[in-house]
């Protein structure tokens, strides 16, 4: 019976141990050429001068005394830079160091191979929004109150989790274009004006209101803000079910167009269809 339990932890543990391998390797491709005092500044500094400053515009811009609003939705909008430069851009950094053919002749599957990729970045983008509302609360007073915590953190890792399948999709894209800053800064900018962080969505075209309901983070923005009003979790549980579907429905999507555009690259080829 020992044995056999033995067996069984191990049956377990090793696929665990080669996910968290691959992603910590992953992750060291990226940001293995930074020491820390770059690593803060750009993958910590920049998003943090924006979440401020987008805040402090909306409120300018809207009247509000209260900046928790748009702290909030600035704070969670700042996973897109792990969204969006970080698991976006893999790819095209695999074809441009040339081993993408290597990752598409592999015998790996490819949950295998995008979910490694992602896993880091989303307790990456958790610990930015983490330590964005801590600077919210040193310089723009916000509050939340202790009991309220669990719930958010549960909400702040949903939401990361769906901006880097998000992410995946973009990395896909980026093989289809010469210029993948212009797909980076397109799907930034949307995240930024599309999910409610510093534009009302009620405000918006009914076209636009679709697109934004589709977004990544939007419903998540919605349910951050009100559990910072003291509402309960429970009472928003569709938020936290839909930001979990939209989620898996984007990785399913990344996943799927990978597979397709592998099975185009293979017949024509080529590593990319422009």
């Amino acid at each position: 019976m020992t044995k056999n339990s033995t067996i069984l932890r191990v049956a377990w543990a090793d696929p665990f141990k080669r996910l968290i391998r691959k992603a910590t390797l992953s992750y060291k491709g990226l940001f293995g050429v930074m020491n820390w005092q770059q690593y803060l500044m750009v993958n910590l500094g920049s998003p943090i001068m924006q979440m401020l400053c987008f805040t402090l515009v909306a409120n300018y811009v809207y009247g509000y005394t209260d900046l928790s609003k748009w702290l909030i939705g600035n704070a969670l909008v700042m996973t897109y830079f792990n969204a969006v430069f970080g698991v976006g851009s893999q790819l095209s950094a695999e074809r441009n160091s040339g081993t993408l053919k290597l990752l598409i002749a592999s015998p790996s599957d490819r949950i295998g191979i995008f979910l490694p990729r992602a896993i880091l970045h989303i307790f990456d983008g958790l610990f930015a929004v983490i330590l964005g509302f801590v600077v919210g609360a040193i310089f723009l007073g916000f509050t939340l109150p202790l009991v309220t915590w669990p719930a958010f953190l549960l909400a702040l890792l949903v939401a990361s989790f769906s901006a880097m399948a998000f992410g995946l999709i973009i990395s896909c894209l980026g093989l289809l274009s010469r210029d993948l800053n212009l797909i980076l800064n397109i799907a930034s900018m949307s995240m930024l004006g599309l999910t409610g962080a510093n534009f009302p969505i009620e405000r918006m075209p009914v076209w636009l209101q679709t697109i934004s309901h589709a977004m990544p983070l939007t419903r998540s923005i919605e349910l951050c803000r009100a559990l910072q009003a003291g509402e309960v979790l429970s009472a928003h549980m569709n938020l936290l079910y839909g930001e979990v579907l939209v989620g898996m429905a984007l990785m399913f999507v990344g996943v799927l167009l990978f597979s397709f555009m592998e099975k185009i690259a293979v017949k024509r080829g080529a590593l990319e269809m422009f």
